[in-house]
């Protein structure tokens, strides 16, 4: 008796989970690399959101990918290091680091206020202000309360190239 594979049109959600499982194989999709958003998916395959989450939810069942919620789908396994694209909070953080390193700013000079850096990177407060704490924690600035955020010493700089 021989095998017959499926008959008729191979539904829609398939579709999706079979040219992923194909990206991974190609090694165009590497472990730990975030999947396009469920709205790009469905671009890319004329498909609804809920046949993308169908598509999505096979492949979660058979291990290929995982979800990290409010975040997004990545290839599997789940303790590879995530390679996503950076979040604009980390986008504008760089950039003010660069300038920074640049020579931009001097030491213990103030940084543009959070309007100017709104207007100037076209990211909304909420942005700026994760960007200000990000560059914080790095040791690029440091912040005296109702006075402004200011570039720190050379000596308190991430060690970079």
């Amino acid at each position: 008796m021989t095998k017959r594979g499926p008959r008729g049109p191979v539904p829609i959600y398939r579709v999706i989970v079979n040219a992923i499982k194909d990206d991974v194989a190609a090694g165009q999709l590497k472990p730990g690399q975030m999947l396009p958003t469920e709205a790009e998916l469905g671009e890319i395959h004329g498909a609804s959101r809920l046949t993308v989450r169908r598509a999505l939810a096979v492949l979660r069942e058979e291990g290929v990918i995982y979800t990290v919620r409010a975040e997004g789908s990545y290839v599997g396994p789940e303790d590879a290091l995530r390679i996503r694209p950076p979040w604009p909070f980390e986008q504008v953080a760089a950039a003010m680091a660069e300038g920074i390193k640049k020579g931009g700013y001097e030491t213990d000079e103030v940084l543009p206020s959070e309007t100017e850096m709104m207007e100037q990177y076209r990211v909304a407060k909420k942005t700026v202000r994760a960007a200000v704490a990000l560059l914080r924690e790095q040791g690029w600035v440091y912040t005296v309360p109702a006075i402004g955020t200011f570039v720190a010493s050379r000596d308190k700089w991430p060690n970079t190239p």
